[in-house]
């Protein structure tokens, strides 16, 4: 476990290091949050069992990630992403109700089945996805990246929910002895992030920085060599920035964690009592290829040269158009999307923030 000055001291450089820019909280968007707060409160809300107060606190979240993240979109496109932003967080949390439950494991069989939703909650996620498919017209391949990741999400929730009960099941067996799952997560390097790349929605969302509105159409061989390292950019860069309030929560079964359980096994030497790998090293290991993944989209979408283009710099050639939006998007969304997590509720981090982002001095609680 990193103590708190670790964790902010290794956050701060990895955001000094990609150049991340706070940027001002932006004013309030009636034609944004008026529609979106309706909408929470009149069609999804009613759905679940959640109370006012956690509806409040899911449209803040969701709505917030894709108001930051997407500076450069239209009101339709935010309000679609946000939509099945809060959808998803609502799906995951609520594994634990079996009713749900049940609807859940039947949601890709009917989707493949063309059979509609029984279930209100999964019915509206089905309806913003087709309605999302439409705003990607006949661009067949940029709709597939942008749609067939929230089909893929419903099955990562079950196959997480099977993980996390054979674990709970194994320790019940052998509370003494509940080494066993542990052992078979330390055994799969590639698992770590095999179930990381499933839950994340990740390609969904890097198709949405490319397609800012519905007329909007950069051609798809513009970035997408950049693809791989943008969905790991968005999955990794999220769980750095969610170490803090897991370590918090004594989460165990998150990418950190298992990625630290394969590298100790592996025998990897880290900071530990006798060189022992641990999760603080992990972290330094992943701020360090998230470093190295920013710097490569960077270099492959020119955003350096687009910049200075932007700033009026001279001598800057070979730029055109659809690069200097390409590199707005990108930068709009990196930096929003890191904003977000210091000033969501969910990520606890605003305590941190004056301590990372201007190098306040950090005491130990």
């Amino acid at each position: 476990m990193s103590t708190l000055s670790e964790y902010t001291n290794c956050l701060k450089r990895l955001l000094i290091d990609i150049g991340y820019r706070p940027e001002p909280f932006p004013p309030y968007d009636s034609n944004y949050w008026g529609p979106f707060h309706s909408w929470m409160l009149e069609d999804l809300g009613p759905t679940s069992t959640w109370s006012l107060k956690q509806i409040n606190e899911l449209e803040h979240a969701a709505g917030g990630i894709v108001e930051r993240a997407y500076p450069c979109a239209s009101i339709e496109l935010k309000l679609l992403y946000a939509k099945l932003t809060a959808i998803a967080i609502l799906i995951d949390d609520s594994l634990e109700d079996e009713a749900v439950y049940a609807e859940i494991l039947q949601f890709s069989h009917r989707l493949y089945l063309g059979h509609g939703q029984e279930n209100g909650m999964l019915a509206l996620y089905h309806a913003n996805m087709k309605d999302l498919s439409g705003v990607y017209g006949d661009d067949a391949v940029l709709r597939g990246l942008a749609i067939v990741p929230w089909i893929n999400y419903i099955d990562a929730c079950l196959l997480e929910k099977v993980l996390f009960t054979t674990q709970r099941e194994q320790t019940a067996i052998s509370p003494c002895d509940s080494t066993s799952f542990a052992d078979a997560d330390a055994l799969a390097p590639k698992f770590p992030h095999y179930l990381r790349s499933k839950s994340g929605i990740a390609e969904a969302y890097a198709a949405g920085i490319f397609k800012a509105t519905k007329e909007q159409n950069i051609p798809l061989t513009r970035y997408i060599r950049v693809l791989p390292d943008l969905t790991f950019f968005i999955e990794v860069m999220n769980d750095i920035l969610s170490f803090y309030k897991e370590e918090l929560a004594g989460e165990t079964y998150n990418l950190i964690q298992l990625r630290t359980r394969s590298l100790s096994s592996s025998g990897a030497r880290g900071s530990g009592v006798g060189e022992k790998w641990t999760a603080h090293d992990t972290l330094l290991l992943l701020c360090d290829e998230v470093r190295a993944a920013t710097y490569r989209i960077d270099g492959m979408l020119r955003l350096e040269e687009c910049e200075a283009k932007m700033r009026g710099e001279t001598g800057i050639g070979d730029i055109d158009e659809v690069d200097l939006e390409i590199a707005r998007q990108w930068r709009g969304w990196r930096d929003g999307y890191i904003s977000w997590h210091f000033e969501c509720r969910r990520y606890k981090l605003s305590p941190l923030k004056a301590m990372i982002l201007r190098g306040e001095e950090v005491f130990e609680s």
